[in-house]
């Protein structure tokens, strides 16, 4: 089983049927967060899914939403005291930004924060850890902006033979192409539409449109593609993204909303609703 939980599918300011971008991947051997944006916490019960059970944590960059759940999660484990511990994967700079709001907003936590196994990635070329003896985590500095550097993710689940990579808060990316090759699913974000609003140019504002996320994943030749970090212009427009990104990609396009499910390893897309215990 590889199950691939959208906890999250919004921008930093989302309509109000979507928290910001955050995902969740659950194996036999692993529960690994993707990004911890303010609701986070609350977005993984609604799931089903117990924080206290989260094996590792990845932090694509240190922007306020995809980092500020990190304190309550840091709080859990003052009560839960799990072993072996938590494994926080990002770059130092976050570390710095998620240590600092963890202090000043729950100062009670902050032992917390030595306690964490912390695998520093560096801001640049590609890296890989191993997540379990089957599972790989890679990331690579992808084209973000230069005062915020953000990390694209691939995972690789050796023992399936399939492979999901994410781009967040990212312009389009030779390296986000390059880092998805041939994966089985390409979360990608669509901060905005080339038909909705024809006026503005993503890339100067390090985001892509779903039309240019569609490019990426033609390149990557990768054979499924999510659309997430959606605006509220997006709220009743799913059909128009997904037309925009099938002008050049021709694998399945999915806008996937908060608690929806994808069977990795199959097909299949679960609900929100069906996908409640």
């Amino acid at each position: 089983m590889i199950e691939v939980t959208f906890l999250g599918t919004g921008s930093a300011m989302p309509p109000r049927e979507r928290g910001n971008t955050t995902f969740i991947v659950r194996t036999e051997q692993l529960l690994f967060l993707a990004d911890a944006g303010p609701s986070v916490f609350g977005d993984l019960q609604r799931a089903g899914i117990e924080p206290a059970q989260i094996d590792a944590i990845f932090l694509s960059h240190g922007h306020a939403d995809h980092v500020l759940g990190f304190p309550q999660l840091a709080l859990l484990q003052k009560f839960v005291m799990r072993e072996p511990p938590l494994r926080v994967y990002c770059t130092a700079s976050v570390r710095e930004i998620v240590s600092a709001i963890t202090t000043l907003t729950f100062p009670e936590a902050a032992d917390m924060l030595t306690r964490f196994n912390w695998i520093e990635l560096a801001e640049g070329p590609r890296q890989s850890h191993d997540l379990t003896a089957d599972i790989q985590l890679t990331t690579e500095l992808v084209f973000g902006p230069p005062y915020m550097p953000v990390l694209g993710l691939r995972l690789d689940f050796f023992d399936k033979g399939v492979a999901l990579a994410f781009s967040s808060d990212t312009a389009p990316s030779d390296a986000v192409a390059s880092l998805a090759h041939n994966c089985d699913l390409l979360i990608h974000e669509a901060s905005f539409s080339a038909t909705l609003q024809t006026d503005v140019s993503p890339e100067l504002l390090f985001h892509s449109d779903a039309r240019q996320a569609g490019q990426i994943a033609a390149r990557a030749n990768a054979k499924r593609l999510a659309l997430v970090h959606l605006n509220s212009l997006h709220t009743n427009h799913r059909r128009v993204l997904t037309a925009e990104a099938a002008e050049t990609f021709s694998g399945l396009i999915l806008v996937p909303d908060d608690g929806d499910v994808i069977q990795l390893d199959t097909v299949e897309l679960t609900p929100a609703a069906a996908a409640q215990p």
